[in-house]
């Protein structure tokens, strides 16, 4: 539980400071035979920073809750 915590922690802190997911996106404009044009665009996945900010929350309430043993 505290290796998830620390994951998700991580991932909300990237996502914060990154804002998103770079990726490139290739279509397939025209072919004529064995001639193919092709046209890649720059596209990214933003992730909104109150989403992060809950991962963060979540990643550290797990961190902090997943360590504690039952008293006897």
């Amino acid at each position: 539980m505290k290796i998830a915590g620390a994951v998700l922690i991580l991932i909300g802190l990237g996502f914060l400071l990154i804002g998103g997911i770079p990726y490139n996106k290739t279509e397939n404009v025209a072919q004529f035979g064995g001639l193919k044009m092709q046209v890649t665009e720059k596209r990214e996945v933003t992730v909104p920073p109150i989403v992060s900010g809950l991962v963060v929350l979540v990643g550290a309430a797990m961190l902090f809750a997943g360590g504690k043993k039952p008293a006897a």
